[in-house]
């Protein structure tokens, strides 16, 4: 079998992905190809070369930059990704376990869910109408609402994936699709945020130029809402900086509390596996587990 250029191969896979309009997609593994072309110095990478070896002396390497490692394990995962991409087209052999010795997982470094409380102190909170926080709050509310739907995919939906109170989408990280069902409180909030442009394909304003820059009019929109869930979260005094990561974790932890079945949650949120649904929660809260550590010196140390 002919080897082929990894490096080469990966930039055919980034051009293809801006292709079909997966910019987010193709902005993740563009990072990954500019470390590896950075870690070899510029020179073309074969997939024979692609060992064990090479892969811990690249870790290394991404750890020397002072990395997260979750970072570091971003890069690795799209470095598999290309990988059996490339065994399942033939242009190479497959390595077993190649990348068992590298950290590919995800661990939750800050706390992004927020408690039922927190949420129905958000959905009783007053601030004028009108205003950027009060758009904010109903986005973030209908976000929580619609099972945790990320905000790239709600800054895309179009005025055709909803049919009366059934919301149908395609997820654009993964292309699942995702079937919703809106219920009553979540349909007043589409109808107080949704584009008033009758002319524009999109459900909501948040990509106002159809056709022109869309990802950054995305990307733009992106900042503005997290400003403002920022000021939002100073105002409600929460102890958790709200993001638009955190309907979505706070949805699929609530699910998991509420002892709801984790591949039902995973399914919910179109995850590819139940591994992935699984870095959303814990099975217990870090609360719990404080208090147990408490009752566990005092048993010992307090009798």
């Amino acid at each position: 079998m002919k080897e082929k250029n990894l490096t080469s191969f990966m930039q055919k896979l980034i051009v293809s992905f801006l292709q079909e309009g997966r910019l987010g997609t193709a902005h993740v593994y563009q990072s990954t190809y500019n470390r590896i072309k950075s870690f070899t110095g510029g020179r073309p990478l074969k997939f024979n070369e692609l060992t064990p070896s090479w892969l811990k002396a690249f870790q290394n390497y991404l750890l020397s930059y002072q990395l997260q490692w979750n970072t570091i394990s971003t890069y690795m995962r799209m470095l598999r990704a290309v990988y059996f991409r490339a065994v399942d087209e033939g242009i190479t052999i497959e390595y077993p376990r190649l990348f068992h010795c590298v950290y590919t997982g995800t661990r939750v470094t800050v706390k992004r869910a927020v408690d039922a409380q927190v949420l129905q102190h958000l959905y009783n909170k007053q601030i004028p109408q009108n205003t950027k926080m009060e758009r904010a709050r109903k986005l973030f509310l209908l976000l929580f609402m619609l099972r945790g739907i990320p905000f790239v995919d709600i800054a895309y939906l179009r005025r055709c994936d909803l049919n009366g109170n059934i919301l149908t989408y395609r997820r654009r990280k993964t292309g699942t699709w995702i079937t919703v069902r809106v219920e009553p409180e979540a349909m007043k909030l589409i109808q107080a945020l949704k584009s008033t442009d009758i002319h524009s394909p999109y459900l909501f304003p948040f990509i106002q130029k159809y056709g022109r820059n869309e990802y950054h009019q995305y990307q733009y929109a992106l900042r503005i809402f997290n400003y403002q869930l920022k000021r939002l979260s100073e105002l409600l005094g929460t102890h958790i900086s709200l993001s638009s990561y955190s309907a979505r974790h706070s949805w699929a932890t609530i699910a998991n509390y509420q002892n709801y079945q984790q591949e039902l949650i995973s399914n919910a949120m179109g995850h590819s596996s139940v591994k992935v649904t699984e870095t959303y929660f814990k099975v217990h809260s870090d609360e719990q587990i404080n208090e147990m550590n408490r009752g566990i010196l005092k048993y010992t140390f307090q009798q």
